[in-house]
Formats: C-alpha cells, sequence, structure tokens
C-alpha cells in the first residue's frame, strides 16, 4: 500500500465514522427525547414535594410554549432556582437517589451547575442558581449572558406539561423573548439564545458528541435494571 494510499484511508476512516453516526440522530433524538419525557416530570415532582421553588428555563420552557413537549434537538432540561435554595436542595441528594437519580453541584464545564442525573441513561437536568442583584438575577454560572430581570420569574404559575404539574415563569412569553430575541417561536436546531452565537457547524459538531453519548446511553440502560 502506497503512502499516498494509507493516507486517505486515515482521513477517510474517521468521516466515514462521524457520517454514520450522524445519521442515528433522528433515532438518538427519540431515545433522549423519551428519556428527558421521564426525566423532567419525576425532577419536578421531587421538587414540588420537598417544597423547592423552582421554574422551567431555556430549552425546557421554549418546549412547553411552543411545542407543548421537549424539543426533539434538546440534550438535557433546564430549570432555575434562586441561590437560596441551594443548599436545601442539596440536602435532598438522598431522595434523589432513592427515586433512581444522582444530584450533584459540580456539573457543566463550569463544574458550578446542579446537575440531576438519570442514573440509568445519564440525560440530566441542569439546575441554574441565581442571586438577586437589585431589579435584576445574575446567574451564578454564567453572567452576564445568562442574566434576567428579577421581575420575569418573580411569580411562578403551575403548568400541565408532559402528564405533570410544573412551574413556569408567570410572563413565559417575555422570558422566551429576553432569552432567545423575537424570532424564539421559529425553530432552530441547537439554538442556545443569547447565551452564545448561533452556529450550525457548532449545533452539528454537538449531534455528533451528543449521539456517540446516546449509543452508549442506549448500552447502557439497555443492561441496567428496569428501577422506574
Amino acid at each position: 500500500m502506497s503512502p499516498t494510499s494509507t493516507v486517505e484511508i486515515a482521513v477517510a476512516t474517521p468521516i466515514a465514522l462521524a457520517s454514520a453516526v450522524l445519521a442515528l440522530t433522528p433515532v438518538i433524538d427519540s431515545y433522549r427525547r423519551a428519556a428527558l419525557r421521564r426525566l423532567v416530570p419525576g425532577v419536578c415532582r421531587l421538587l414540588e414535594v420537598n417544597g423547592i421553588d423552582y421554574w422551567c428555563d431555556f430549552g425546557t420552557l421554549l418546549g412547553l410554549y411552543r411545542e407543548g413537549d421537549i424539543i426533539r434537538g434538546d440534550k438535557d432540561a433546564d430549570l432555575g432556582i434562586l441561590e437560596s435554595q441551594r443548599p436545601r436542595l442539596m440536602a435532598l441528594a438522598s431522595a434523589f437517589a432513592a427515586d433512581g437519580y444522582e444530584l450533584t453541584d459540580r456539573g457543566g464545564r463550569s463544574r458550578r451547575v446542579i446537575r440531576i442525573y438519570d442514573t440509568r441513561t445519564r440525560y440530566y437536568v441542569d439546575v441554574y442558581p441565581y442571586r438577586t442583584d437589585g431589579a435584576l438575577l445574575r446567574s451564578a454560572v454564567t453572567s452576564p449572558q445568562e442574566d434576567i430581570p428579577a421581575a420575569l420569574v418573580a411569580r411562578p404559575v403551575t403548568a400541565s406539561f408532559l402528564g405533570a404539574t410544573v412551574r413556569v415563569p408567570e410572563d413565559i412569553e417575555g422570558v422566551l423573548h429576553h432569552r432567545y430575541g423575537p424570532a424564539f417561536r421559529t425553530p432552530r436546531r441547537g439554538d442556545k439564545g443569547a447565551t452564545r452565537r448561533y452556529s450550525r457547524l457548532r449545533s452539528l459538531l454537538e449531534d455528533l458528541q451528543d449521539n456517540f453519548l446516546g449509543i452508549w446511553s442506549w448500552v447502557n440502560g439497555f443492561r441496567a435494571p428496569q428501577n422506574r
């Protein structure tokens, strides 16, 4: 085999693998969506039972408003709390574990996100803490990009979602306009709104990464005992 052929194979093999994994996107989307449909009501029920004040935010709130469902391309679920709720939430680790969840406050790249994993699939709910600064709620994770006027989330109300009752901001449209801009009603895969500039390439790379994770999750979930 010539050096040129070796190089061609070395280049073509990972490209072929990536293409094959990306072709699984519709399947992984459906698998992950089903997992999040179970995870969100389960987590919200535990928060409610234990008196934790929270609200649905980001893509989860967008899905509730726009589709009445988890957005197909969402990789996780998102909730918000006030920083004052953090100690009470973290004290519930054993209660979450009893229902098959793993609670950590070292989630995400920042290691500052409260993350609740489904121990079987490893999909998760991210809980973002906010501290009050006058009329603003400042993100303890990503400030100022994820800061929000306190008035927009000051009065959570209940809403039906995924067969359960969850808490949402009273002014859902106001929150979504703040998070995603005036075009929030228009679906755009991988859109993070004001948090970061939209990039179709980044969205594609995230799909590739998540599809690998989805394959692992499916295999792991298939082997694990069905506790719930």
